[in-house]
């Protein structure tokens, strides 16, 4: 039978801010959080986040009240999420890189009445809602007394945080988790890690990708050190290589691109670190290669947001062979269930459903789709709901659960959940297009989100333009990476868009968009050479762009990573994002960098010889 069940626990009464001021209260002058140059120890960090909670009822927070963090990076955001927490409110995570539109929407949606933001992002609000800059205060809220805010945190069913993940309706939903199941899930993991303070742990996703809660709070609940690392380095590979060695970083949860990604920056020897890698399937072949780097702990972990960030973990080992989702945390259950609703014998393939106390409350302010996918427990009526995942799943040996595939259009692409339907969407809101048809090919790492576009009339707006157009729409995690205009769509045997068949395409519907411009000296052809190594292609233009062509955030860590080494130059990945991604204004970059290294002397003699 195909139903799994974790160990019992008691989480009655379990707080996260309890159990971090229980470490408080073991190490008051430890470093409990780290940003840069700044650092601040458990004392410091807990007396902040009592200062900051309690003004936030002074403004008006109430027990489940919703409250926005729209910040940057850094130990400030730390404190404000917990301080949120400890008010009795619950927080819902805007992302500043994320289009205005999107976040706008979120805050409107959920009636956010009160935001914590930065003073540089105050006039980005055109929203009804208390602005309170955390930066302009943060003397304030780091120095004097203490004021207890009132005890509105009991943790249990309590709202902890809204998240709002990609919708198939075109506009994204907020799954609204509760305070007991965060907690469980972060003892669960403590538990089967075995983590201790003598942990020092690394937070580099976005906070609206709910894996953070595990980066942030895993080492804090054991009276660990957090490691916060800035915007710029957390997307460059040699630049997180580098925290993490001269952090001792040895607790740390990732997305498989971001463990390639690390990998292909050569981060060295893995000895002593605990690594839970989770978001969307991955290869054996990546987990033996940071085996091979000296992984003491190397976990798979897996879970939909709707279940609170992880549900099953299993623990991967030289000696295995495939990878399967494991088993479950405490107070979960798992049931591989065919069309009748009943489990799948060994062997058989079936839909992947999860209940237990991770389940969230519901979808915000939408009890349809709530009622659709939060069902009541089929297998034990005294039990509450269970959720159906879109996960199709096979139970191997009766023991081993194994990743199949999707039921729908939802799909993983770099650890992100995406709702193709919400690509699509927001595309077909430009006035010249018809339709649109969004698939991905490729898996983990080359990963592509390809948009197939039919327009009203023979105007085709360049790719370029459109974009540019989607951008402002959609987080960058879902713009397509190649978009290509059709005339007419394959269709399957009954009349639908064959999509498997858009999915087989070859990948030069952006090409159309420059005339061909070949390389004019060494250094455009040796950077040409690169990317059509990279992006496999047979030739590109100087003018063309590298994003255009089918490349995303991974592939630009590898681009720069292979121009310092042929070049011999120390270009950071924001570098090649400020500028337009050509091999013409990559080469103007280079030559850039190699003067900035010569003295002027040197420079004078260099162009006197030319």
């Amino acid at each position: 039978m195909s139903v799994f069940h974790g160990n019992e626990r008691d989480t009655k009464g379990v707080t996260l801010n309890g159990l971090i001021e229980r470490q408080a209260g073991r190490f008051p002058q430890k470093e409990a959080l780290k940003f840069r140059s700044t650092s601040m120890t458990y004392q410091e960090m807990c007396d902040a986040v009592a200062r900051l909670a309690y003004r936030l009822q002074q403004s008006g927070v109430k027990k489940e009240s919703l409250v926005g963090i729209y910040m940057d990076r850094s130990e400030k955001m730390i404190v404000s999420i917990l301080a949120v927490i400890k008010a009795g409110g619950a927080y819902v995570p805007l992302d500043p890189a994320h289009p205005t539109e999107r976040n706008k929407y979120i805050i409107e949606k959920s009636h956010i009445g009160t935001i914590l933001s930065e003073e540089k992002y105050e006039s980005a609000f055109a929203v009804e809602a208390t602005i309170i800059c955390v930066d302009s205060i943060w003397n304030e809220i780091t120095s004097g007394e203490v004021t207890a805010c009132e005890p509105l945190l009991s943790g249990g069913h309590q709202l902890a945080y809204v998240i709002f993940t990609s919708g198939s309706t075109g506009k994204p939903k907020g799954v609204e988790v509760e305070h007991e199941g965060m907690v469980n899930y972060l003892l669960s993991v403590s538990d089967n890690l075995h983590l201790t303070e003598n942990e020092r742990g690394l937070t580099v996703v976005t906070i609206t990708f709910d894996i953070s809660i595990s980066e942030m709070f895993l080492p804090l609940i054991n009276g660990g050190t957090l490691v916060v690392a800035d915007n710029e380095t957390a997307k460059d590979g040699n630049l997180l290589t580098k925290l993490f060695a001269e952090e001792k970083i040895n607790l740390c949860g990732f997305t498989p691109s971001t463990a390639y990604m690390l990998i292909d920056a050569e981060i060295g020897d893995l000895s002593g670190v605990k690594m839970l890698i989770g978001g969307e399937p991955w290869s054996i072949s990546l987990a033996q290669d940071l085996l091979d780097l000296g992984c003491e702990q190397l976990w798979n972990v897996y879970g939909p947001t709707e279940t609170t960030i992880y549900s099953t973990m299993y623990q991967i080992t030289k000696k295995d062979t495939y990878i399967p989702i494991g088993a479950p945390i405490d107070q979960t259950d798992i049931y591989v269930l065919d069309q009748d609703m009943k489990p799948v014998e060994e062997g058989m393939e079936g839909d992947l459903y999860i209940g237990g106390i991770g389940v969230a409350r519901g979808y915000f302010e939408n009890k349809e789709l709530t009622d659709e996918r939060f069902i009541p427990d089929p297998i034990d009526s005294t039990k509450g709901r269970i959720y159906k995942t879109g996960d199709i799943v096979k139970n191997v040996n009766g023991t081993d659960i194994v990743y199949v595939g999707r039921s729908d259009f939802q799909v993983k692409v770099h650890g992100y959940r995406i709702e193709l339907g919400e690509i699509e969407s927001a595309i077909s809101k430009h006035e010249d297009v018809a339709q649109a048809v969004v698939v991905v090919s490729g898996e983990n790492a080359e990963a592509k989100i390809k948009a197939f576009i039919k327009t009203k009339g023979e105007e085709k707006p360049s790719v370029s333009d459109m974009k540019a157009f989607v951008e402002e729409h959609l987080p960058y995690y879902m713009v397509p990476n190649i978009f290509r205009y059709v005339d007419e769509y394959p269709m399957t045997a009954n009349l639908k868009v064959d999509r498997k068949a858009l999915m087989a395409m070859e990948d030069d519907g952006n090409q159309e968009t420059s005339g061909f411009v070949a390389p004019r000296n060494e250094i455009e052809e040796m950077i040409a050479d690169i990317w059509k190594e990279l992006l496999n292609l047979d030739k590109v233009s100087v003018c063309d762009n590298f994003l255009e062509l089918g490349g995303h955030s991974l592939l630009a860590n590898r681009l720069v990573k292979k121009i310092n080494n042929t070049f011999d130059t120390t270009i950071a990945l924001v570098e090649v994002f400020s500028r337009p991604m050509t091999i013409e204004e990559m080469a103007m970059m280079v030559e850039e960098n190699l003067l900035a290294g010569l003295s002027d002397e040197e420079i004078e003699a260099l162009l006197n010889e030319e």
